[in-house]
């Protein structure tokens, strides 16, 4: 069942008016969506299922302090990137990307064509993850949670412009980089 902006908001008020069963009602509702844009930005499982504590940790102590201004889920997102932020940083040091969160088999393609497809995935995401996180980060936001530029630009606390000239910039290096890549790929199959 998809919750109403309506729904959302009603739920926000009954946290802010300290219910717990309301705060774990907004856990349940977006643990998933969470956790998803955590390991897509981490590669890591265990360092997004931290994030995931962490994340509602923060909104349990600052519901408060959200006001409606943006949506719940920018507000949500926002908080979600800055601690995968803080996590990156302390870090410096990216792991290699877990493929786990693809799921899902095609019924009708053989073996050789679904090897081949994930291949390319695997491909594109290593080639994704060879960006400056100024551009990876819009770039995951924008493609792969959907989330329109001017969304992007409040979670981020950057101009609109910005994002579209920094999402424009990692299309033409991730299309250069994964250009490069084709290459190695041609010589181990023959």
């Amino acid at each position: 069942m998809l919750a109403t902006k309506k729904d959302v908001d009603f739920l926000i008020l009954r946290c802010q008016q300290g219910e717990l069963a309301a705060f774990t009602d907004l856990f349940r509702m977006h643990e998933t969506q969470v956790y998803r844009l955590a390991i897509t930005i981490l590669h890591n499982e265990q360092d997004a299922e931290d994030v995931v504590q962490d994340v509602f940790l923060r909104i349990f102590q600052q519901i408060n302090r959200y006001q409606g201004k943006s949506s719940f889920k920018t507000w949500l997102t926002t908080i979600v990137v800055n601690t995968c932020r803080d996590r990156l940083r302390r870090k410096k040091v990216r792991k290699a990307f877990s493929l786990d969160w693809i799921r899902g088999h095609a019924s009708d393609q053989d073996v050789a064509q679904e090897v081949s497809e994930r291949q390319d995935t695997q491909q594109l995401w290593s080639c994704v993850n060879q960006l400056d996180d100024k551009l990876r980060i819009p770039l995951i936001l924008h493609y792969h949670e959907r989330i329109s530029c001017d969304e992007i630009g409040q979670i981020l606390g950057v101009k609109t412009s910005t994002i579209y000239a920094r999402l424009n910039k990692a299309r033409k290096q991730l299309r250069a980089t994964y250009q490069e890549s084709l290459p190695d790929v041609e010589s181990q199959l023959r």
